[in-house]
């Protein structure tokens, strides 16, 4: 039964990103990798995440994941830029597929839904929207220094 509802949760999220078009995901080209795991987020329309730096420079990520490893060790993966220089991170809202501020996101740790490379963080725009995937596949939501502290085992911000 719980296999059924996680296969109907996932086809409703499917169509309601096919439905957003507004604010794209956070895309980059084909050009850029994630400077952690070196994979192209422009493969990963529902996974993306990004840094805009206050030069205009950006970093791409692959997931979210990605993301809070970056910010955990900023200096082993840009020596040109530290936490002050940051105007801007983004992610991809799960479900819509939409550019939403990452600071204000929530996160869904522990799921059953696998990123591009494996366990990861799903993120919402809402809090309500990330329950109800934690609910039907796992896990439980958070926000984003809840999560910056999962995955590098201190806050980020």
């Amino acid at each position: 039964m719980l296999r059924k509802s996680a296969l109907a949760l996932f086809g409703a999220l499917f169509l309601a990103g096919l439905a957003a078009a507004a604010d794209p995901a956070p895309a980059q080209t084909q050009e850029q990798h994630c400077p952690v795991c070196r994979m192209n987020p422009a493969n990963y329309p529902k996974w993306r995440s990004r840094i805009v730096f206050r030069d205009g420079a950006a970093a791409a990520f692959d997931s979210p994941a990605d993301l809070f490893r970056f910010l955990g060790n900023m200096a082993k993966y840009d020596r040109q830029h530290t936490a002050a220089d940051i105007a801007q991170i983004d992610a991809t809202d799960f479900s819509r597929r939409v550019r939403i501020d990452a600071r204000r996101a929530f996160f869904v740790s522990g799921s059953s839904v696998r990123g591009p490379m494996g366990p990861d963080l799903p993120a919402f725009e809402n809090r309500a929207d990330a329950e109800f995937l934690a609910r039907s596949a796992g896990g439980k939501a958070i926000n984003f220094d809840q999560a910056a502290k999962e995955i590098n085992g201190a806050a980020t911000r």
